[in-house]
């Protein structure tokens, strides 16, 4: 078993037919079922394995060392009265070596030679079977002899009289000819040129599965990807490569072959490979042939994505892990290079691999335990754990980790994460942890903002720490609530997150009595609740207490977000808002009724410890009436508004006049909801140009100044004084909702020789101003009126100073007093 071998030594030695008898082959075949030989192929993949590969050969032909080739597997069987071996993994490598061979055999040794002919013998039972054209040309090439001087092997090759034109249609072939094109550039770069002797040194070890009762029939699922090479495949051969090649005693260790219950004892490393391609591939096979592969390969990637994530902690912090170039390649590029059928090498992998060997163990572990519990298993108790409870029934669970079908997306990275972590932490597998601890994952995730890597490696990060501290935990005999509720005592981190923080308190009271624990999952899995549960909860509640809290809790919101019941006169957002008694609390703060992407509701619900306290207050009523008085009653007696530093008397006064609104304007609400059913925007309350503003952020048509009575005074003095609006629909929303919209206002009315412009601007301006249609009335009016001046410097644009628009009362009575004065000078 662990014998090498090099290229002549196969047909001598004897291999394995069965566990119990050895045999001689007379013959390699590469099967029709393998691939075309890719290696030299002029694709940016294959350059680079090609070059990577001729380059360390050669360079340890300047050595006595031995070039470890790593091994080859296939089935060794009857033919005729022989055996041969039809190789399963290895055709590859063991072709670019048939060519080697032959190269340094045709520039080193003459056709006398013993050596050349034991060589050539060989090379002859090397065979081919993908294309009838390749059988020929490697028979054919195996025998043949060539004069290199100043030329290349496939030039001269190509002029050969049994080179037929069909061959180069033949990918394998053409790929053989570019790799002779590339050893011959090396043989003839370097000074040694009696290499034959050091063609011995390249060994291999060689595996029959026939040894192990492993049935051909797995390879056949493990060939199924096509006939082009995947970045899989490429992968797959560094990776067995690279663990193979390391000197980690755990790669060395005996293992059981396959499965744990084995009685063949074999290397790890060597289980590992055979693993890879003969029993985890069911995982990814039962999606499909067409894109298993692809699956295969991004479940590597994002497995060496959330590890890496973890073992970087104390060097890359969660806020800079987005512009990490090493998580770039193995997983955000990676995503988009899996689809376009790329790979760009095993560079990344390999130094994550150099710090962390331990995580192929990791890795090893947890395919056998996705092969064990998800597709052996009917139960398939990860796949149904990879969907939160609140959207079951309508998803029985998800298997994006082997599925390419399935959109990956960053709370998906961390789900992912939270699976491996369990798996690496626990000695076995335990379902019942791994639900209890899936709870708690999706409870979080779904409460957590995750808008980019930063949360996400945070999470990840964090985790894999708790994961870790519960299992060690349960190890010594805690329970897995008693375990988690520990959590703060164990984490010395600051900034710890919020909803984790509530699954923290949960695990509390299910440590203290498990009957908290039925009444929290049928809490979470409200519609809109999902997993969020405590934001009425006050300390030491009971459970009775808190059961009924629910019950009207439940009643307030579905899955929409605020329910019909309590969005009348929009009841409930008003008393929320009237819980924010800073600028700080209303600044830049988004307002809603709707459940939406973004969460702002439910983010107020979590952290805002004004409304957790009235919730916690007005949910211990009797029933939905008197939830609502008390909620009207939070309105009506809400705290004084305390305006930012170093505002003046005037400043203050307008942000009591916006916060009014903000509590108790209904008609504002109702142009809210309009405007969010219609556009499934939210609006923010933010300062811009001298108002605070309710608005869908850059949009002209979705805002309001809620710091002026300008829409009221407007309205009025139309009224009044005849005048019109210049934008008609400012006059539709008025009519409906006692607002318009827009930075500014503006009023106009024809007269006999300008145009009267009346604008509620920006920075309570209120501007009057006369388009003249003559110059020559525009001077006149520098005799009419006081204080004229031109507009920019338009001898045409007359204004008078401007006045304040604020309060209706005052505002009306200055500019109806202004308007009056022009009306006498100025004729109709």
């Amino acid at each position: 078993m662990n014998e090498r071998y090099t290229f002549i030594d196969i047909y001598r030695k004897e291999l394995d037919l069965n566990k119990d008898m050895k045999v001689k082959v007379s013959q390699i075949i590469i099967p029709k079922i393998q691939r075309p030989y890719a290696q030299g192929r002029l694709d940016g993949i294959c350059t680079y394995i090609r070059n990577t590969l001729l380059n360390e050969m050669f360079e340890n032909f300047k050595t006595d060392e031995i070039f470890d080739f790593n091994f080859i597997y296939g089935i060794v069987r009857p033919s005729n009265d022989e055996y041969v071996m039809e190789l399963l993994d290895g055709q590859q490598r063991m072709t670019t070596l048939f060519l080697v061979y032959w190269y340094i055999t045709n520039c080193e040794l003459t056709e006398d030679e013993e050596e050349n002919k034991v060589i050539r013998d060989a090379l002859h039972r090397f065979v081919y079977e993908t294309r009838s054209t390749s059988t020929v040309f490697c028979h054919k090439l195996a025998s043949y002899r060539i004069d290199l001087s100043g030329q290349t092997p496939s030039k001269v090759i190509r002029q050969a009289k049994w080179y037929f034109k069909s061959f180069d249609r033949d990918s394998t072939i053409t790929a053989m000819l570019t790799m002779l094109d590339a050893i011959h550039e090396r043989y003839i770069n370097q000074d040694n040129k009696a290499l034959y002797t050091k063609l011995a040194n390249i060994q291999f070890y060689v595996k029959s599965l026939g040894f192990f009762n492993l049935s051909e029939e797995l390879y056949i699922k493990m060939n199924a990807r096509g006939l082009q090479l995947s970045p899989f495949e490429n992968f797959k051969a560094d990776l067995t490569n690279y663990i193979g090649g390391i000197d980690y005693p755990p790669f060395k260790e005996q293992v059981p072959l396959y499965c744990k219950d084995s009685e063949e004892q074999v290397e790890f490393h060597f289980n590992f490979s055979v693993k890879l391609d003969a029993k985890w591939i069911d995982i990814f096979w039962r999606k499909g042939f067409e894109n298993f592969d692809a699956s295969y390969m991004s479940f590597f990637s994002r497995f060496f994505a959330c590890k890496y994530i973890i073992s970087t902690k104390d060097i890359v912090n969660d806020r800079d892990i987005r512009q990490d170039s090493t998580l770039r390649k193995i997983y955000t590029d990676a995503e988009s290079r899996t689809e376009a059928n790329e790979y760009l090498g095993f560079q990344e992998f390999k130094s994550i691999l150099t710090n962390h060997p331990e995580y192929v163990l990791t890795l090893d572990k947890v395919l056998d335990t996705f092969y064990q519990y998800d597709f052996k298993d009917s139960k398939k108790a990860i796949y149904e754990m990879l969907v939160p409870t609140w959207e079951k029934p309508s998803l029985e669970g998800d298997d994006f980790y082997s599925n390419i079908n399935t959109k990956m997306t960053h709370i998906k990275l961390i789900t992912f994460g939270a699976v491996i972590e369990f798996i690496e932490a626990f000695k076995s597998f335990d379902t019942e942890a791994f639900k209890q601890w899936m709870r708690i994952v999706w409870n979080v995730v779904e409460n957590t903002n995750i808008d980019s890597l930063t949360p996400v490696s945070s999470l990840i990060r964090k985790f894999s720490a708790i994961i870790h501290s519960i299992a060690k935990r349960l190890s010594d005999g805690d329970s897995f609530y008693y375990a988690l509720s520990l959590w703060k005592e164990d984490n010395t981190d600051e900034r710890e997150n919020r909803a984790l923080l509530e699954e923290v308190l949960k695990a509390s009271r299910i440590a203290e009595n498990d009957e908290w624990l039925p009444i929290f999952e049928d809490a979470e899995k409200h519609p809109y609740f999902r997993g969020m549960v405590m934001f009425f909860y006050k300390e030491g509640m009971s459970l009775s207490d808190y059961q009924h809290s629910l019950s009207l809790a439940k009643d307030m919101f579905d899955e929409s977000g605020i329910s019909p019941a309590y969005r009348q006169d929009h009841l409930l957002i008003r008393a929320i808002a009237s819980q924010f008694v800073t600028w700080d609390d209303i600044r830049n703060r988004f307002i809603t009724e709707r459940a939406e992407t973004n969460k702002y509701l439910k983010n107020i619900l979590a952290s805002n410890n004004s409304v957790r306290k009235m919730l916690t207050n007005v949910l211990e009523s009797d029933n939905v009436e008197t939830v609502k008085k008390g909620l009207s009653e939070y309105i009506d007696n809400a705290e004084n508004f305390t305006s930012w530093p170093g505002t003046s008397d005037v400043e203050i006064e307008y942000c009591n006049m916006a916060v009014n609104r903000i509590r108790h304007d209904i008609k504002l609400y109702d142009w809210i909801a309009t405007e969010e059913a219609s556009g499934k925007a939210v609006l923010r309350i933010y300062w811009y140009e001298g108002h605070i503003m309710f608005a869908v952020p850059r949009k002209q048509y979705a805002k309001v100044a809620l710091d002026t009575e300008r829409a009221k005074i407007a309205n009025t003095i139309a009224n009044n004084y005849g005048f019109d609006y210049h934008d008609l629909n400012q006059l539709d929303m008025y009519k409906q909702y006692g607002d318009s919209f827009g930075n500014e206002i503006w009023l106009k009315q024809d007269r006999a020789h300008c145009i009267l412009w009346i604008g509620f601007c920006q920075y309570h301006e209120l501007k009057i101003q006369f388009e003249c249609r003559a110059k020559k009335y525009a001077k006149e009016l520098f005799g009419l009126l006081e204080d004229c001046s031109f507009i920019d410097g338009d001898e045409r644009w007359v204004q008078i100073p401007s006045l304040v628009h604020f309060k209706k009362k005052k505002t009306v009575k200055d500019l109806s007093a202004t308007i009056e004065d022009i009306f006498e000078v100025v004729t109709e």
